[in-house]
């Protein structure tokens, strides 16, 4: 029997085109490859195309804020305000607290406009012989407000209404009593609003004493009010920390 030829020994494959066999680990890995290149393209293209729908509703909310005048820089510098206005309890306490400052400034403004406040000093004093009086000029050393002016030795009202009074005399005389009292004219007649009496040492390095008075008054428009001390040449201090005179509108 003739020998057989290694050629007809060896297993017998599918040929390929160069006359070999096919390897077909080679092939599945190839396959599997090309897949998934084309999956991650896909997967690549959906990304994108998601991506550009993000980027469309962007355009479309800044143009319709650029629509709308947008956001001011304070709210955009602050994300907790766009937050709050967001929320009704937010606006709801917004606009409370709005008309609250609303409130408190009408309340300030007219508290400004109609009160008056006067502090005079004295700058000199005028013994009338005749009447037995001695009588004080005074000049403003605190003014708020046009509700009343300083004339002399005396105050007129411009503001009607209801005012704290106050007036104090520092004496220094050696006569047994001293006193102030502060007089009203106005309305056709004339009216003593309140008086202060002191009794007074006899030695004259000691006869100091003040005479303190106030009271709650309310003055008519075009009244005129003095400070009169019922002696003549009555001696008293002019420092303005002993002898004042003053109005407050309440």
């Amino acid at each position: 029997m003739p020998a057989s030829s290694p050629s007809f020994l060896s297993p017998k494959g599918p040929q390929g085109d160069m006359g070999g066999p096919v390897r077909e680990p080679a092939l599945s890995v190839a396959l599997w490859l090309s897949w998934g290149a084309a999956l991650g393209a896909v997967a690549c293209a959906m990304v994108l195309l998601t991506q550009q729908t993000e980027l469309q509703t962007l355009r479309r909310e800044v143009s319709r804020l650029q629509r709308n005048g947008g956001p001011s820089e304070k709210r955009e510098g602050n994300p907790w305000l766009n937050l709050q206005e967001q929320s009704p309890d937010g606006t709801e306490g917004r606009e409370n607290g709005e008309r609250s400052r609303r409130r408190r400034a009408v309340l300030t403004r007219k508290q400004k406009k109609k009160r008056s406040v006067l502090h005079l000093v004295p700058i000199n004093i005028t013994s009338k012989e005749d009447s037995d009086v001695t009588e004080v000029m005074w000049q403003p050393a605190l003014q708020h407000g046009r509700g009343l002016e300083a004339q002399g030795y005396v105050v007129r009202v411009w503001d009607a209404g209801v005012y704290l009074l106050y007036s104090q005399v520092l004496f220094h005389d050696e006569t047994f009593t001293m006193g102030q009292m502060v007089s009203r004219e106005g309305q056709g007649r004339q009216e003593t609003l309140f008086r202060c009496i002191q009794s007074m040492p006899s030695n004259p390095d000691w006869a100091y004493n003040s005479c303190y008075s106030a009271g709650i008054f309310h003055l008519h428009h075009g009244d005129i009010l003095s400070v009169i001390i019922p002696r003549a040449r009555a001696k008293l201090s002019l420092s303005p920390h002993g002898t004042f005179l003053g109005f407050v509108k309440l």
